[in-house]
């Protein structure tokens, strides 16, 4: 078993396993987060009182912003088939600043007529309530329009039936619920996205860790060097001079004739004197 893999490739398991579980787990918590955002549209309802009501033009984005709508309670259907809401353009509908002038028609331009139309989206959409369109108050979202609403502008809307009698009506601030939406789908998508892709990461890397857990089982581990020769003789701790035989001084020995019979060596002739006093005299005649 090779020590280093198998750690490795178990640590790696481990660490792309709890990422995959939690990635998991905020995918799950968010998904309900988006499914359970709050899209009740009443917060946003300002209900007339008498036949009228009145608002504050914002645009906190500077991008524009889509139109308070005007909604009427009819019955949302178009039994002569022409595109609109059946009684709903019998209603006069005005907008007055806050110097009493009326800009109706400097105010209420929307694109494509939307006023009164008849779209089954509408008829089902909860938004609306099942109410009617029946004006778009300062829609400066869309370029294609000019609608003279400047910020902080003040504005009172109106509702006339054919017989010049009020009428109640709601008004919907639909550009601030539809940013409410916007930020609470953002968080709640965003971490959707985020768990989604931490769980992919996490699922696609743990086969990486198991095989090199596998690889670490089976590889054998590193050998251990070995030592050369036998092993290292013991150094001696005897004196240096120790088990030297000592050299000896040669013995020098001279030869000496053998005694005669019965002479002592003081008797004995020096040979050596007199073998030197024969060659060193001159021959006799």
């Amino acid at each position: 078993m090779h020590k280093g893999l198998t750690i490795a490739g178990g640590a790696l398991t481990g660490i792309f396993l709890v990422l995959t579980i939690i990635g998991t787990v905020i995918t799950g918590s968010a998904g309900e987060e988006l499914e359970n955002i709050d899209d009740d549209p009443s917060p946003y309802y300002i209900v007339s009182e008498n036949g009228s009501a009145s608002f504050t033009y914002i645009d906190a984005d500077l991008q524009g912003s889509s139109a308070f709508e005007v909604l009427l309670t009819l019955d949302y259907v178009d039994y002569d088939e022409d595109g609109f809401v059946d009684n709903c353009r019998n209603y006069t509908i005005s907008v007055i600043d806050e110097d009493g002038v009326d800009v109706t028609e400097n105010v209420t331009e929307s694109p494509y007529s939307k006023e009164c139309r008849y779209d089954q989206f509408y008829a089902e959409d909860p938004m609306h309530n099942g109410m009617v369109g029946a004006a778009f108050v300062c829609e400066t979202y869309d370029k294609s329009v000019r609608n003279d609403c400047t910020i902080n502008d003040k504005f009172t809307v109106s509702v006339l039936d054919e017989n010049n009698v009020s009428v109640d009506f709601t008004l919907f601030d639909y550009d601030a619920y539809m940013i409410m939406l916007i930020e609470e789908g953002i968080g709640a998508g965003g971490a959707l996205v985020g768990g989604i892709g931490l769980a992919s990461v996490g699922c696609c890397m743990i086969p990486i860790g198991l095989i090199l857990l596998i690889i670490g089982l089976v590889l054998p581990g590193p050998q251990q060097p070995q030592m050369m020769g036998g092993p290292m003789p013991m150094v001696s701790s005897m004196p240096v001079n120790q088990g030297v035989v000592p050299m000896q001084t040669p013995v020098q020995l001279t030869t000496q004739a053998p005694l005669s019979g019965g002479a002592t060596a003081s008797e004995v002739p020096d040979m050596v004197s007199a073998y030197t006093n024969q060659f060193s005299e001159p021959p006799t005649e």
